[in-house]
């Protein structure tokens, strides 16, 4: 097929999957619309009560004998909105923006979803025909960004028969992702304590229009965690004046650094006008001491209601302790691989407060290395202890240990480099991945990762580079043909 229709016929599939909401734990709509789509076309088609899909595709004509491939994605995405863009992700399709000029498509105001839409439409293009292939097994899981609970519900038998598993959820197309690390879900809670209110102005504190980014790719560039900068600010104003904590909340997923944070304080009638100049003031500090310049940050003060209620001041104190304390951010690098992170923690979430608002701290850790996985945890837990909490880890995955032996692997760059002129890129990575949970349950499967260049995923400036679409549909032809 000649670049320009295939560009068109994948971002056609990918406008079937945009209209259907797909929030991590809330794929049963895409998994049905996927699933009617294969058996229209004749494919067997299983789907389990997790509503992951596992078709089966015949070999197209004359390759019947080829080893049967796996090619995996997952249909769930990461759902974050630009500050004041009223979007319900439960309901509302994503809003596509294609420029044909730049060859980028991005979403109006929200997260793409090409993280992994685009793994989906590429393999829906395969399926129905678009290139020659031997025998095509497709597996779209569910839940991926959140635990990939998904994966974790296959069998061994959905894998009987695989030989290769080609996974299309890496983000930069001149590069295999070969291994990737593990990581543990952390839960931080305590009661509640509050007491009556003595001040009677209230004002939020509204940070947003940071850069956010997926908390494992993007760990080590020194993003500002919207999170840890509301607590720093919370301890600086402590020093000012006095002030009572009715809430804070801020981030949207465990696997998103916070792009925003607002906190609900309640102070005397003489300190408003100081309080509003003290956190002016706190902007400049977050542009400076991160990589924020080039974001529209923005920090400032509302009116609010008063409460009648607000936090117990040693409650607030620990919770600011223990924010500014935990592990945050790169923990340690790879001595093996340069410029790899070995093992980080990204505060996602924070949901504290009166009334309905409960108390809920959550961690993703990550790391190619079990010991300081757990090491991670144990600090965690040791300072949440310390600080009247208790940590609860909820789930995790296993690293991807890298197969040095991999024909798989060294197909990809040899096809890659026989259409590029250059060497590709094997990379281990610092984000989890789904083949660890496909080597875990076949260890003798043969597994690489690829992908389109998506940048920004996990924000809503996720921008998806139409050109590298070409480059692995080139690439998926050669080697699907060079198995065959």
């Amino acid at each position: 097929m000649k670049n320009d229709r295939i560009v068109d016929d994948i971002i056609e599939y990918f406008k079937l999957i945009a209209k259907v909401p797909r929030k991590s734990g809330n794929e049963k709509a895409v998994s049905d619309m996927l699933k009617e789509w294969a058996e229209e076309r004749g494919f067997k088609v299983k789907q389990n009560k997790a509503n992951d899909l596992i078709i089966d595709v015949p070999a197209a004509g004359g390759l019947e004998k080829a080893p049967l491939v796996a090619l995996q994605a997952h249909m769930d995405m990461v759902c974050v909105a630009k500050e004041g863009k009223k979007f319900d992700f439960f309901k509302d399709p994503i809003r596509l923006v294609i420029d044909g000029k730049d060859g980028t498509m991005k979403a109006d105001g929200t997260t793409l979803g090409a993280d992994d839409g685009i793994g989906v439409a590429m393999i829906m293009g395969i399926m129905d025909g678009k290139m020659p292939h031997g025998p095509i097994r497709a597996i779209f899981t569910t839940n991926e960004e959140t635990g990939m609970d998904g994966a974790l519900a296959l069998k061994k038998e959905d894998l009987d028969g695989v030989k290769y598993l080609i996974n299309i959820d890496s983000e930069e197309s001149d590069t295999v992702t070969i291994s990737s690390a593990a990581d543990a879900i952390l839960s931080v809670t305590r009661k509640v304590k509050t007491v009556k209110a003595e001040n009677k102005h209230a004002l939020q504190i509204n940070l947003s229009g940071l850069h956010g980014g997926h908390s494992g790719t993007e760990i080590d560039r020194n993003y500002c965690n919207a999170n840890i900068a509301m607590a720093q600010i919370l301890k600086n104003l402590r020093k000012k004046t006095k002030y009572e904590l009715v809430y804070m909340r801020g981030g949207t997923a465990d696997n998103a650094i916070p792009q925003k944070a607002e906190a609900l304080i309640q102070i005397r009638k003489k300190d408003v006008d100081k309080v509003r100049k003290f956190v002016e003031k706190q902007k400049k500090d977050i542009i400076d001491n991160y990589k924020e310049k080039n974001s529209k940050v923005e920090l400032y003060t509302s009116r609010q209601t008063v409460s009648k209620k607000v936090l117990d001041k040693n409650l607030v104190k620990n919770t600011l302790k223990y924010i500014l304390k935990c592990v945050n951010g790169v923990y340690t690098m790879s001595e093996d691989i340069k410029g790899l992170v070995e093992s980080s923690s990204n505060l996602g979430q924070i949901r504290i407060g009166v009334d309905d608002f409960g108390f809920e701290i959550r961690h993703q850790a990550r790391s190619s290395s079990s010991s300081k996985l757990k090491e991670i945890v144990k600090k965690q837990s040791k300072l949440a202890k310390q600080c009247k909490m208790s940590v609860e880890k909820e789930r995790g995955s296993k690293a991807w240990p890298i197969n040095k032996n991999s024909v798989l692997v060294k197909k990809i760059c040899d096809v890659y480099r026989d259409q590029n002129g250059h060497k590709m890129k094997a990379l281990a990575i610092h984000a989890g991945l789904e083949c660890s949970v496909f080597a875990d349950l076949k260890p003798d499967l043969d597994i690489a990762s690829i992908g389109p260049d998506v940048v920004g995923a996990h924000s809503p400036e996720e921008t998806l580079k139409l050109g590298s679409i070409i480059k692995i549909w080139k690439l998926l032809e050669g080697v699907l043909g060079s198995l065959s």
